[in-house]
């Protein structure tokens, strides 16, 4: 889903970019334990996360979509400085490349977004290599019942009738054969989840 016009000027943001690179970033880096030579971005939104991601994992090859043109238009006009960096178009549900085609995908926040989210996950199950990983910093169903997830319920345009709970989320990881790892918190009272998931089969 495309996001509504608060959501589109959070995104787009320097804090928000500040807080990509300097705290979800790092921790989801120290949850790697695999080289990462292709490398997908679900909802890469304007491409702040391609040159985080440049940054930690040096790829060969970069793609990051988006559902929204808008933020693929803004990605693909600073992306000059990112070799071998595609940025697309696409829907998580179906992303339309090879089986087995990426090291790596990167989810900084994008699958709260999308109602059918487990199609999003057995798309990321698919197009990953056996071994490969999936480094996720996530919202759920659990973020909106507490905290200033309370108030900005009301702001933000999600599909919450859909939305997956946190154990939702990595139940439907394990039974696509994922190994799962994931951690939690809830900084100023907005609670989220971050984890690891490697592709075991």
């Amino acid at each position: 889903m495309l996001l509504n016009r608060i959501e589109y000027w959070a995104m787009n943001n320097p804090l928000r970019g500040f807080v990509q690179r300097h705290y979800e970033a790092p921790r989801l880096k120290r949850l790697s334990g695999s080289a990462a030579d292709n490398v997908l971005e679900i909802g890469c939104g304007q491409g702040t996360g391609a040159r985080i991601i440049y940054d930690l994992f040096a790829p060969q090859k970069y793609v990051g979509i988006d559902l929204d043109p808008r933020m693929i238009r803004r990605a693909r006009a600073k992306a000059s400085a990112l070799p071998n960096a595609t940025f697309l178009e696409g829907d998580v549900t179906d992303l339309g490349f090879p089986d087995a085609s990426f090291d790596l995908v990167v989810d900084f926040g994008i699958v709260h977004h999308v109602p059918n989210w487990k199609d999003a996950l057995a798309e990321v199950h698919r197009i990953l290599k056996v071994n490969g990983e999936f480094l996720f910093e996530d919202l759920c169903v659990e973020t909106w019942e507490r905290g200033i997830g309370i108030p900005f319920k009301k702001l933000a345009d999600h599909p919450y009738e859909q939305m997956f709970r946190k154990r939702e989320f990595t139940d439907k990881l394990e039974a696509l054969g994922f190994d799962v790892e994931t951690h939690e918190d809830s900084p100023f009272s907005f609670y989220h989840f971050w984890g690891r998931a490697g592709k075991l089969s």
